[in-house]
């Protein structure tokens, strides 16, 4: 939300940015009073084998009204029930306007991933501050951070049940074109080709070829060696940057450490096992509860690069 401002076109954005937010709340609860009444309506007047039917039609119903799409409607509906039911403090600073839609909807889907009853409500109690003063961004990173320190048990059983998922599928359009999805691959492997892909792309000269474009050929011809009878590829170095908390490399408990970026995180128990391969290669910041740096370890000669990186890691920036 704007701050307070001596600049009175600066407070009229501020004053509008509350309007909207209280419009968009009025949306959301009239919504669910029309679901909730319908809802009723359905139970007491329709077959039992017809209700879901029914149901659905008002559904759709509503998301015309408020120009959803179903797939809208159903996320938005979702996230309404979950912001009044079991989020009070961020369902009254939505109604004051001091929260928007895209906020409440980032802090709600937070909410899905908690398992604990307490966790939801100290979710609910610190998340408004936060929200109120920070970027849909910048919340949305806060929230994996919460979660991922107040539940890390629940972290590394998500981890290992998506991670089970993983998968390759090729797309084909029409045009003779297509897309290659890889999905629910570790966030680990994910950032180290990231870095080698853009470190190889930018390392072309004199090509006409857009980065994206060189990184895209590049992955194809990285793909092109598969084959039962090529050597593995060499792992090369790379510089990875994550928060790691004392207690989690103690052993004392399994918090997962959490990206220089901070929009992923790796479990404890798969950070532990890549920290003591040494491969890639890592700057290990050690931290408090507070994200305090309290002490930055590597391996290297060249202080000045690695204190730069290290920086870089701690700040996201």
């Amino acid at each position: 939300m704007i701050g307070e401002t001596s600049d009175q076109r600066i407070a009229e954005l501020g004053v509008l940015q509350v309007e909207r937010a209280r419009s968009e709340y009025r949306v959301w609860s009239a919504t669910l009073r029309i679901l909730d009444a319908e809802t009723a309506r359905v139970e007491r007047e329709v077959e039992a084998q017809q209700r879901d039917l029914a149901l659905a039609a008002v559904r759709s119903v509503v998301a015309q009204a408020n120009g959803w799409s179903e797939h809208q409607a159903a996320s938005r509906i979702h996230e309404a029930e979950t912001a009044r039911d079991d989020l009070p403090t961020v369902w009254a600073a939505f109604s004051e306007g001091t929260l928007d839609a895209a906020r409440v909807s980032v802090i709600a889907n937070g909410a899905w991933k908690l398992t604990k009853q307490r966790s939801i409500q100290r979710l609910d109690a610190r998340s408004v501050a936060y929200a109120a003063t920070h970027t849909v961004g910048e919340l949305r990173q806060w929230v994996k951070r919460f979660i991922a320190r107040h539940e890390p048990d629940e972290v590394e059983k998500r981890y290992e049940d998506t991670v089970a998922e993983r998968s390759i599928t090729i797309h084909h359009h029409e045009d003779g074109t297509g897309d290659l999805v890889a999905e629910n691959l570790p966030s680990y492997v994910l950032a180290g080709i990231d870095q080698r892909l853009d470190h190889a792309a930018k390392a072309i000269t004199d090509d006409d070829r857009t980065l994206h474009q060189r990184r895209a050929d590049l992955f194809v011809e990285a793909l092109d060696h598969i084959g039962p009878d090529n050597e593995p590829a060499r792992t090369p170095n790379m510089a990875i940057g994550v928060m790691v908390p004392t207690s989690t490399l103690a052993g004392i408990d399994d918090q997962p450490a959490i990206s220089a970026d901070r929009d992923w995180v790796i479990p404890a128990n798969v950070l532990r096992t890549l920290a003591e391969s040494g491969n890639p290669f890592w700057y290990r910041l050690t931290t408090d509860d507070r994200d305090n740096i309290l002490a930055t370890r590597y391996d290297g000669r060249y202080p000045s690069h690695h204190l730069r990186n290290a920086i870089r890691f701690r700040d996201g920036t």
